[in-house]
């Protein structure tokens, strides 16, 4: 199984992603998580009167952040209702295979 990168998911992604993704609600919802700073979702909240626009800017944070962030993304679209958009991005990321997430958490040992 081809596993490809979280942002090289989204770039592919990314025109597709900018029409379709509600930026407002999942900004709200990643910010909610502690995925987004306030600084983030303001940014991507100033930007209401275009939602393409805002889609972008959300997309383009996203790609920045480590993979837990673009986990969380994924989760909000689930959350929120945009399976159709959840089902891409994972048909997008595990090419070929079913259309399952592999979710692997390292464990970490307090010493």
């Amino acid at each position: 199984m081809r596993v490809v990168e979280c942002s090289d998911v989204l770039r592919t992604q990314y025109r597709r992603l900018s029409r379709e993704v509600d930026a407002i609600k999942v900004a709200v919802q990643m910010h909610q998580r502690n995925a987004l700073t306030l600084k983030e979702l303001q940014s991507v909240q100033s930007m209401t009167e275009c939602p393409v626009q805002a889609a972008k800017r959300l997309l383009n944070i996203i790609m920045e952040q480590p993979d837990a962030v673009y986990l969380c993304f994924l989760d909000v679209l689930k959350h929120i209702g945009q399976h159709h958009v959840y089902q891409t991005l994972v048909q997008a990321r595990y090419k070929g295979q079913s259309m399952r997430v592999a979710f692997v958490f390292e464990s970490f040992t307090v010493l």
